[in-house]
């Protein structure tokens, strides 16, 4: 099946801001929430709601660029029958968030706050349940989460609690992150597995300890992270690609670095999912790209797709292809030389149709090459969590971004290995509204046509 171009793009944005009647708490500063070991590359956008001392709605920027919650609603997508409906939640959790207390662990105190040291409480388990509950009710057994499940910040201990034992040596460290790991992964997985929901998850530079891992200067927690990256990435496969009877959840996989970790799945018979890994071990660092044996089984991935005319394919990995997206308390990281790449060359060449990215934990949609890049996903610590819903038959595609606008309050913490802990104070105590839309078409000679676009899915330059 030949893929072309994609035909001309309507791309309407609706300005104005929708009100809020509720208060939230000024938004604390960057250093104030859990950030990457290099703050100085931390981008993070305006405020979500005013409070006393904050700027006017005059000094704002316009409403299509503010804050996640700030955005207007528009009116819902078509809904498409008998259509494979998919959720797509990048970045979901990107935080630690487990009972540390439970099945009689022992209990250790957090010197910095004199109480004992817990990554969960009341407000954040009704709001994981208010979030989730909704992905589930859109008739959907599937959750793609491109990446970032945890902070990921183990083998440390700021605190200086012993919550995972002592990180004095690498090998003590490597312990550490395996104790942490078996807390934190299973109760992510948990949280679908009990509404019977599918996760089909990629890996993320939390989930392989968050960028950097160059030194500027001698540091022993980035040396740590950089050397064991490989163990890394099986401790991550082990808990998240895993069945219960130990084999690995999918049989399509590569070869080489990727091999536990990027795979391919028919999620139904109009659509196929390609997962990779884009967090190459490369001279020394890592890198933002796939290794040669992941991109040869890529391609013949493709090939295969097209042999099977495959209505609709889609790939995810963590970060953007193309640069110049909208971006929220993020790094920014972007895949090596981006659409000048083999990976970007061999998806165009193979007629992928979709790319869906995390990494900047805000929306935008690019279309170059025949190829919608949907770079997407949210931080629910900031009260800013949000989902795409996605409908897909043979020859329709529908997108919509569901945002909500949840409160928070920093007057107390939880514990997290590294660093002071995400707000204590977490609610989500409405439905989630429309910011988005996205209705695309296949067209005669199969390629895509963006038919209809509003809000934050609609296409940028």
């Amino acid at each position: 099946m030949t893929r072309r171009r994609v035909g001309p793009v309507l791309a309407v944005l609706v300005a104005g801001a929708l009100g809020c009647s509720t208060a939230t708490p000024p938004t604390p500063s960057a250093s104030a929430i859990p950030v990457p070991d290099d703050p100085a590359s931390t981008s993070v956008g305006p405020t979500a709601r005013l409070a006393p001392g904050e700027p006017s709605s005059a000094s704002l920027p316009p409403a299509a660029e503010r804050g996640p919650r700030e955005r207007p609603s528009v009116a819902a997508a078509p809904e498409l029958a008998g259509a494979y409906r998919f959720v797509s939640a990048p970045d979901f959790l990107n935080q630690d968030v487990a009972d540390l207390t439970a099945d009689g662990r022992q209990q250790f105190v957090d010197k910095r706050t004199g109480e004992i040291a817990n990554s969960t409480n009341a407000d954040y388990d009704a709001a994981l349940d208010h979030v989730i509950d909704e992905m589930a009710s859109h008739g959907t057994d599937d959750v793609l989460v491109a990446g970032d499940l945890v902070e990921g910040r183990w083998g440390r201990d700021d605190a200086r609690t012993g919550v995972f034992g002592p990180v004095r040596t690498q090998p003590q460290r490597l312990r550490a992150w395996r104790r942490a790991a078996d807390a934190y992964y299973p109760a992510w997985r948990e949280r679908f597995d009990d509404r019977g929901l599918t996760t089909y998850p990629a890996l993320g530079d939390h989930e392989i300890g968050d960028n950097p891992w160059r030194e500027k200067r001698r540091d022993a927690w980035i040396d740590f992270k950089r050397r064991h990256v490989p163990e890394f990435k099986r401790i991550y496969a082990d808990h998240v690609l895993t069945g219960d009877d130990g084999r690995p959840r999918f049989a399509d996989r590569p070869s080489g670095q990727a091999r536990r970790t990027a795979y391919a799945v028919r999620l139904d018979a109009d659509v196929l999912l390609v997962t990779l890994d884009v967090f190459e071990r490369r001279g020394g660092d890592v890198r933002v790209s796939v290794d040669r044996a992941q991109l040869r089984w890529l391609r013949g991935v493709l090939r295969q797709a097209r042999k099977d005319e495959v209505p609709w394919v889609m790939v995810q990995g963590h970060t953007p292809m193309t640069p110049k997206v909208r971006a929220r308390n993020s790094s920014n990281l972007v895949y090596e030389k981006g659409a000048r790449s083999d990976l970007w060359k061999a998806m165009v060449r193979g007629g992928v149709d979709v790319y869906l990215s995390g990494e900047v934990h805000d929306q935008t949609v690019h279309v170059r090459d025949g190829i919608l890049q949907v770079s997407h996903g949210s931080l629910l610590y900031r009260g800013e969590a949000s989902y795409v819903l996605g409908q897909a038959t043979a020859d329709r595609l529908v997108l919509e971004n569901h945002q909500f606008r949840g409160e928070i309050g920093f007057e107390d913490r939880l514990w997290t290995t590294s660093r002071q802990g995400a707000p204590g104070r977490i609610s989500y105590p409405d439905p989630s509204v429309v910011t988005g839309t996205l209705v695309a078409s296949r067209t005669r000679s199969g390629g895509l046509r963006v038919d209809d676009a509003e809000g934050v899915l609609a296409p940028r330059d």
